[in-house]
């Protein structure tokens, strides 16, 4: 139509939608979003070959719209009645300058969006008076000094972070919090776990941290401190040999543990968790597989001096995933537990990635432990 007429030429610029597929380079996609005069645009619709050229210019696309306002949240969004879910990606920046009102809001997922300031962060978060489900991924941003998790309301709540900035605090206060998963946030610098009395159910997954002077470290006995009302509890941990324990932190309400497997010194945690697990009925192990150079020149098995109460009064079911039997050290604790699990019901040891002879031919050890339950049933899977 700009060629029958002039005065089409111009009209473009004010269309509330605009879409471009592979056949426009991005200097042209940028000259149309810098020319374009729409007090907002609704929708940007990007159709083009995902080649690593593309990938750079996103980036600059996606700032410019943003650079010009163009892309924008009405400004009742934040105070919606009814909004009751709510997930933002990529590329969305959250600037909530005061506090403000989702209070119907009870699902929110924050999946690698940036964020003004801290401020923005609290005001959100703070706002959403009947918030139940947060789920939080950070994405390498350093937009945040301290993101603070404020939520009375809080039920269950997932924060994972890669390549975050190591000077980031995260401060969770949720009195009502029942689930907690936390993956890579996990010292006692960066994560601060103040108010969750409610807490059932909580997933740790560490991450290293190196030291000033090199040395890989994996410390949080804060964190467990602020997690032993969970019945159930999962751990992950890089760096188990390096581990600071909480004294005198017990876990009486724990009754499932699972623990995984893959660094060497695990059953460093294992023990340490036994003897603060009194009443634990149900462990799982995971074993994940790990560079070993010489596993026997690295690892060794103490035999502990006293058996934790769960074994002696407790302990019902426990279940090895991926057991090999190749490492001693591993066999030993395998074998340590069938001894001293006085009242364990059943045991299985599984794994479905070596051959069912060489399966076999690992578990025989264990077929002739001389266990203390006369009624362990003992599975091979």
């Amino acid at each position: 139509m700009s060629v029958l007429a002039k005065r089409w030429r111009s009209l473009w610029k004010m269309v509330p939608s605009l879409e471009f597929d592979d056949r426009v380079v991005s200097d042209n996609i940028s000259k149309c979003l810098l020319s374009h005069q729409a007090p907002f645009l609704q929708s940007l619709r990007l159709d083009m070959d995902s080649s690593y050229e593309f990938y750079i210019h996103l980036g600059i696309l996606v700032g410019i719209a943003f650079g010009l306002h163009i892309f924008r949240f009405p400004r009742s969004f934040f105070n919606s009645e009814s909004l009751e879910t709510l997930t933002l990606g990529h590329y969305i920046l959250i600037n909530v300058p005061s506090p403000v009102r989702l209070k119907s809001l009870r699902t929110l997922h924050l999946d690698g969006v940036r964020y003004k300031d801290d401020e923005s962060v609290f005001n959100l978060l703070s706002s959403c008076i009947s918030l139940e489900n947060l789920v939080v991924h950070r994405l390498e941003q350093t937009d945040v000094k301290i993101f603070t998790i404020a939520v009375p309301s809080l039920q269950r709540l997932t924060l994972s972070a890669e390549n975050d900035d190591e000077d980031s605090v995260y401060v969770i206060n949720a009195s009502a919090l029942k689930y907690l998963e936390i993956q890579g946030v996990l010292a006692d610098e960066t994560c601060l776990i103040e108010n969750t009395p409610e807490l059932l159910q909580a997933s740790l997954r560490d991450r290293h941290f190196t030291s000033s002077d090199g040395q890989i470290i994996s410390v949080f006995e804060n964190i467990l401190r602020s997690v032993t009302s969970v019945k159930r509890l999962s751990l992950e941990i890089s760096a188990p040999s390096e581990i600071t324990f909480p004294t005198g932190s017990i876990f009486f309400q724990l009754v499932f543990l699972k623990l995984y497997t893959f660094e060497p010194e695990w059953w460093n945690v294992l023990m340490l968790m036994l003897d603060s697990s009194p009443n634990l009925q149900v462990l799982k192990l995971i074993s994940m597989g790990f560079p070993r150079v010489d596993p026997e020149a690295h690892m060794k098995w103490n035999k502990p001096k006293r058996v934790p109460e769960c074994l002696l009064l407790h302990l019902e079911t426990l279940v090895w995933k991926d057991y090999e039997g190749k490492i001693k050290d591993d066999k030993e604790v395998a074998k340590y537990i069938l001894r001293n699990a006085s009242h364990l019901k059943k045991a299985t040891f599984s794994n479905a990635y070596i051959r069912p002879e060489k399966r076999l031919e690992s578990l025989d050890e264990l077929k002739n432990v001389a266990m203390t339950s006369n009624s362990c049933q003992l599975v091979f899977k």
